[in-house]
């Protein structure tokens, strides 16, 4: 009967480790499944749920039309001259656009100053035409408390 007890242990013990064998499989697999899972709905999200959009802050723009100006350029002999027509391009804030009018004569003669100070040369290639814009951009702003003007376009532009 002792052989009989022993083996009926040894059968015991057999089921208990076949048994804790199947529970540590199927906690791995629910890791291992949980993980996939993770990765699966971090990259791609929930399926059937469409992801937020995110809202794109429009900022709203205000444009100044500073008229058509002629200023001499200073080539020699003083004949040069440019026609230009320009548009300033700032955020929409009542208080700048109220200094900006106000200041408008002194921002017009920076602006001239600028001009005045360059030769045909010194403007007339597209990519030196864009220093010239941040030269006064740089006028402008210096000028201004409340905000700063964002670009200057030019409408019209002739040298003559």
């Amino acid at each position: 009967m002792a052989a009989k007890e022993e083996k009926d242990n040894g059968t015991q013990e057999k089921k208990k480790s076949g048994t804790l064998k199947i529970i540590i499989a199927a906690i791995g697999a629910l890791i291992v499944g949980g993980i996939i899972m993770g990765v699966f709905i971090y990259t791609f999200g929930i399926p059937g749920m469409a992801p937020k959009a995110k809202e794109e802050v429009k900022i709203e723009m205000e444009n100044l039309d500073l008229g058509e100006r002629v200023v001499n350029l200073s080539d020699s002999g003083g004949s040069r001259y440019l026609r230009v027509r320009m548009v300033l391009e700032f955020k929409k804030d009542e208080k700048l656009a109220a200094e900006l009018k106000e200041k408008n004569p002194s921002i017009m003669e920076g602006i001239l100053h600028v001009f005045r100070s360059k030769s045909v040369d010194q403007i007339r290639p597209l990519d030196k035409e864009e220093i010239v814009k941040t030269e006064i951009l740089e006028s402008i702003n210096q000028r201004l408390e409340s905000g700063k003007v964002e670009k200057i376009y030019f409408t019209d532009f002739l040298i003559q």
